[in-house]
């Protein structure tokens, strides 16, 4: 059997000039071979087990045994190309989640490739170390993070993570409308959501924006005149509505008998 496993390893390496030696096969051969490779898995090189994983037959019992031997674990590419890959294990990816850097997982929790549990072990770990973040950090991560994340960084108190959150293509119009009805929203991110020139112009955000009693009357007078009537005799009867908001509405044209 060991003579089996040099045989192969000995089809596939060819020794470079610096007395290392080529693994461009590992990523073809059968799996069989790969069976017999990694049958002494632990003298592997970090570039046989790249190879090896980049593998198309490469199978979950052979990515688990990768998985398994602690000196190929030890190499970080090697960790990262274990989490990614949807053959591993998923016992295996998820553990291997809590040595990836910061990064690493923020671009590993959107690509779609990576199987939804693992995905979710990841988002684990993002929100759980979100607040050891630098302001660069939270700012770069904001623009391309998760939903998971994205829930996060909306209560960020630093309006830089708000604005790099707007441009966010995974950010919904219903995280916005939950930031807007909460009591959390400060007035720095009800103008920028006022004046985005994507999010401002949804009819739910305008409405939104003008119950918020906490939005800069200015901004909040602005959305008056997009929002239907009925919405608008439904806001200037509302109590809470300002004096000031109750006046603009009353003086847009063709509303005033009506609401009266």
């Amino acid at each position: 059997m060991r003579a089996r496993y040099h045989a192969v390893v000995g089809a596939v390496r060819t020794t470079r000039p610096d007395g290392g030696r080529s693994i461009q096969d590992l990523a073809r051969v059968s799996r069989d071979e790969l069976v017999d490779v990694l049958r002494d898995a632990a003298s592997l090189a970090e570039d046989e087990a790249l190879a090896i994983l980049e593998n198309p037959f490469a199978t979950p019992q052979i990515l688990g045994k990768i998985a398994q031997t602690a000196r190929l674990t030890g190499f970080y590419s090697v960790r990262v190309k274990l989490v990614a890959h949807r053959q591993t294990p998923q016992p295996h990816a998820v553990k291997l989640v809590h040595y990836l850097y910061w990064f690493d997982l923020l671009r590993l929790s959107i690509d779609v490739q990576v199987p939804a549990p693992v995905r979710r072990a990841i988002d684990t770990q993002l929100v759980n170390r979100a607040d050891k973040l630098s302001l660069g950090e939270r700012i770069s991560s904001a623009r391309r993070c998760s939903p998971a994340l994205i829930k996060v960084f909306l209560y960020d108190p630093h309006p830089q993570v708000f604005e790099a959150l707007l441009v966010n293509k995974r950010l919904r119009e219903d995280d916005l409308l939950a930031l807007i009805a909460s009591e959390r929203a400060t007035k720095e991110q009800l103008l920028m959501i006022a004046g985005d020139m994507k999010w401002s112009y949804r009819y739910a955000i305008r409405k939104a924006l003008v119950l918020n009693p906490h939005t800069p009357r200015s901004a909040a007078a602005s959305q008056l005149r997009y929002l239907s009537p009925r919405d608008l005799r439904s806001i200037h009867s509302n109590p809470e509505t300002s004096v000031y908001l109750k006046r603009c509405i009353e003086r847009i044209g063709g509303l005033k008998p009506a609401l009266r």
